[in-house]
């Protein structure tokens, strides 16, 4: 069984050097590591240029999308393998990745998607957290009942959980090839949120596994797209979840995925309140009310009303009142 590694890059040369080392450590000779540079003005392309004269990489320019999805879809138009990887272009690969990730689909030929335990580290490379999935629910839930390194999960399981968040991080995942033709590419339209998206349309027809070691780590990025605002995140986010309304698996899921909706709005809704947009907080806020009821929406609607400085001047009074 052969592996093809997926890297979309976007101007991240002075780290994909390292990721590419990494995962370099790791392939066999049959396997294949598939860069798509989406639109990079820096030096990426030189940098890519000292890997490929070993004939296992290939380098693919196109011009930039905005998002991770389009270049990870024709990565997977040039992979030729049984597994793809999916890896970001700053993590690094840790050791046994690929050999364990093979090993789990030929253990469990039922399994449409295998993800692995990971840790996280900062922008200079210093270790930030080790196995950041160890206190998510679904995880703690399944060593409860399993002991060992492979985790094979019912698929509706791992669905309903991440209806309440997403235990799975994209450079720890690889998916059998023919389980992608079926399910279908990552969604161009979503600039972020498209990995869970896929996730949530996996679970829904196959079990999955989960590896329980570190294999990867994830390097956390003041710029990266995952960090950004909730104004830059949201939208793409609320779209992921509704797409999942449409035929909920339950009402124990649509129940949660209305409040994850709610949650989202809610982010909005502050971070407009914070930039003195009293108008469009409220309309947030009464979008995330139509989903979810919570106490706290209606605190902020209030406020709103007020004003950032009838706020500040009720904050001045209770100070003075010490309250």
């Amino acid at each position: 069984m052969r592996a093809s590694i997926i890297i979309p890059t976007y101007n991240s040369g002075e780290l994909l050097a390292g990721t590419l080392q990494s995962v370099a450590s790791e392939i066999s000779a049959d396997d294949e590591v598939i860069i798509v540079d989406d639109g990079s003005s820096d030096n990426t392309a030189e940098l890519v240029a000292e890997f490929l004269d070993d004939p296992r990489f290939r380098y693919f320019y196109q011009p930039a999308s905005g998002g991770p999805s389009a270049p990870r879809n024709r990565g997977v138009s040039f992979a030729r393998s049984e597994v793809l990887c999916f890896f970001d272009s700053d993590d690094i690969m840790l050791p046994g990745k690929l050999s364990e990730t093979i090993k789990a689909f030929e253990s469990f030929p039922e399994a449409g998607l295998v993800f692995t335990n990971f840790g996280t580290i900062g922008e200079s490379g210093q270790i930030l957290k080790h196995r950041f999935l160890d206190n998510y629910e679904l995880i703690q839930k399944i060593r409860t009942v399993n002991k060992g390194h492979f985790f094979l999960i019912d698929g509706l399981d791992a669905c309903l959980h991440l209806a309440r968040e997403n235990f799975i991080g994209t450079s720890g995942v690889a998916i059998r090839s023919s389980v992608f033709s079926e399910i279908g590419g990552f969604d161009e339209s979503l600039k972020n949120g498209d990995d869970k998206d896929m996730w949530f349309r996996i679970t829904r027809k196959y079990p999955i596994v989960f590896l329980d070691m570190e294999y990867h780590l994830y390097r956390i990025r003041e710029n990266s797209i995952s960090r950004g605002g909730a104004l830059k995140r949201a939208d793409a986010r609320i779209r992921v979840l509704e797409k999942q309304l449409r035929d909920p698996v339950s009402e124990a899921f649509a129940k949660d995925i209305r409040h994850q909706i709610a949650l989202n709005y809610s982010s909005m809704a502050y971070e407009l309140f914070s930039r003195g947009d009293m108008r469009a907080s409220r309309g947030a806020l009464v979008r995330g009310l139509n989903h979810s009821l919570q106490l706290r929406f209606l605190s902020l609607y209030l406020k709103s009303l007020l004003g950032r400085r009838g706020v500040a001047v009720i904050r001045s009074l209770k100070h003075r009142l010490g309250m």
